[in-house]
């Protein structure tokens, strides 16, 4: 198939021979097969093909090449918070009950096919409702897992997504999502009540489970017996846009959205499938990557109710981008590459890397168990040494789909550290691998700052002591400092090792009840080296010369441990 040449493909329908494109939904009335791309703000795009073939593959493509860029968000961190809060007051107004709260997310993207993308999409997302659109100046590669409207005849479908967790997780969805779902279903009732005859409309499965790569979605079914004379366009008047990536009341959240949203979402939020005479496949375009005016968008959001955590949310954004984002390529705006991989965080001093082979060890053991490829440390060296220009920075290496590096200014931190106790976690550390994404970490960490706290200490619910968010810890008991053991679940850090291999530490299970006896505190990690705990929990620790001591012996073997 020519790279030009406008396609649909949608579940193994292949539809070429381009005939016509048009806004007005009357010719779609008249018959023929038709592509459909309705956006969020209501364009209207349909298309009509001639030549349609049924039970194809997707049409072969050379690879995706993974980008290496910087997705720039249309709404930063700090702005989509103030959105939630925003929404929140709204619902406590009385205004709206739910909004759906998005961000767009860019990059530049010139002389590209996403069929490609659409091709490794295919692979490692699949989705029964995943679909590719070529058209003239747009391109639409999506993913999306929801039902806006299966029609057969004059029976209608509607299959609303409310609900979103790791597929990890072994949690139920809690009250918020399972709310939040009926309100949509409620609102979805209504909308096709518009349409439908009456008593027609009915809730089928209610709060449904439904897993996908990566995802565990929460999932309800509403059937309909349309109205024997109703027209595409009458049912696009009452389904457009979506109420499930809108909120409800549908008018009030649209208005809430139109004040904070200064981006059109374009065709995210908005439905893409096929119509042919009374049959339809209808998605609600999420999940989903187009192209336009040298652009490459994706689309992210989260559905706000009164119980919503600003940064939860947020989170959900980023969660829900992880792994699409990931197999298109590139990184946030923070440097965390998008999808799965290793990373190491390596402190450099005057434009040395501190403990780099050390670094590079654990990194290329972790690669080689886990099927990730990394460059020569000549290479990465190299990329270090030429990007920064700080007296002292923290520079993070990710192994991921490509390698990437993030360089930032750091300063050591001279104040004792205050450490909360966060028990009865599943695992009390990371484990043997550096892995990202590391949000659930970064998160547990914000909650502790928030609450005044500068670091959490793991207890699982064996009652074993394990590591911080984002360090390893030794513990002084009864004259000598001892750190647990890797079976506790901690990570194998890079100063951990070192402080063993000279025998400064000794290894031994500490269980929560032997905190009783700690007398002090260091929290170790290759960026901070040693910093001395004053207080856990509320209960102040002593730090006296043993600490210092213990922080300056560390601090010479980094140093001597630097490269370049």
């Amino acid at each position: 198939m020519e790279t030009c040449e406008p396609f649909f493909w949608m579940a193994g329908i292949l539809a070429t021979q381009l005939a016509e494109v048009t806004t007005d939904p009357r010719r779609v009335d008249a018959g023929g097969f038709w592509t459909v791309a309705i956006d969020f703000e209501g364009n209207k795009r349909f298309a009509r093909f001639t030549n349609i073939q049924r039970d194809l593959p997707f049409p072969p493509t050379e690879k995706w090449i993974v980008l290496d860029a910087t997705w720039q968000s249309s709404i930063n961190q700090m702005a989509y918070e103030n959105y939630v809060m925003k929404i929140r007051t709204s619902i406590a107004e009385g205004f709206v009950y739910q909004v759906n709260a998005c961000r767009l997310l860019t990059v530049p993207a010139q002389n590209i096919s996403l069929a490609a993308l659409f091709t490794r999409i295919l692979e490692e997302n699949p989705s029964p409702l995943a679909s590719f659109l070529r058209l003239p100046n747009i391109e639409i590669a999506s993913a999306s897992p929801e039902l806006l409207l299966s029609r057969e005849g004059l029976s209608v479908k509607t299959s609303p997504i409310k609900g979103t967790q790791p597929l990890s997780t072994e949690e139920e969805f809690g009250t918020k999502d399972q709310s939040e779902n009926i309100m949509i279903v409620d609102l979805m009732r209504n909308d096709l009540g518009r349409i439908c005859e009456v008593g027609s409309v009915r809730v089928g499965d209610l709060l449904r489970r439904e897993d996908h790569p990566g995802l565990r979605h929460l999932v309800s079914d509403v059937h309909g017996i349309l109205k024997s004379d109703i027209t595409w366009g009458e049912i696009f008047e009452a389904l457009m846009p979506p109420g499930s990536v809108s909120g409800a009341p549908k008018s009030s959240a649209l208005e809430l959205i139109a004040q904070s949203e200064e981006e059109p979402r374009g065709i995210y939020c908005g439905t893409l499938g096929w119509i042919e005479g009374d049959q339809s496949c209808l998605s609600v375009a999420i999940r989903t990557f187009w192209t336009h005016s040298n652009f490459l968008y994706f689309g992210t959001g989260a559905g706000i109710t009164w119980g919503s955590d600003p940064y939860g949310e947020w989170l959900e954004t980023e969660l829900k981008a992880n792994h699409l984002l990931g197999l298109a390529g590139g990184c946030d705006e923070d440097g965390w590459q998008y999808g799965k991989g290793i990373f190491e965080t390596v402190l450099v001093e005057n434009g040395k890397p501190l403990l780099f082979n050390e670094h590079m060890e654990r990194a290329e053991k972790s690669a080689q168990e886990l099927g990730i490829t990394i460059p020569s440390r000549e290479v990465i060296l190299d990329a270090i040494q030429s990007a920064t220009s700080y007296p002292l920075a923290r520079i993070r290496l990710s192994f991921g789909e490509t390698f990437s590096l993030a360089v930032n200014s750091y300063r050591q931190r001279n104040k004792p550290m205050k450490i909360r106790i966060l028990d009865q976690v599943k695992q009390a550390g990371i484990g043997p691998h550096k892995q990202f994404p590391f949000q659930e970490n970064l998160q547990m960490l914000r909650v502790a700052n928030a609450e005044g706290f500068d670091e959490l200490l793991l207890i699982n619910q064996s009652g074993a002591v394990g590591e911080g968010a984002t360090c390893n810890y030794v513990f002084y008991i009864q004259g000598e400092w001892v750190t647990p053991p890797l079976r506790s679940g901690v990570l194998p850090g890079i100063m951990r090792a070192l402080a063993l291999e000279n025998s400064l530490v000794r290894e031994r299970n500490v269980h929560r009840d032997d905190l009783v006896g700690v007398t002090s505190i260091m929290a170790i990690s290759s960026l901070r080296i040693a910093s001395k705990v004053s207080e856990l929990d509320g209960r102040h620790l002593d730090i006296g010369p043993h600490s210092e001591l213990l922080r300056e012996q560390l601090l010479d073997l980094a140093r001597a441990d630097s490269v370049g």
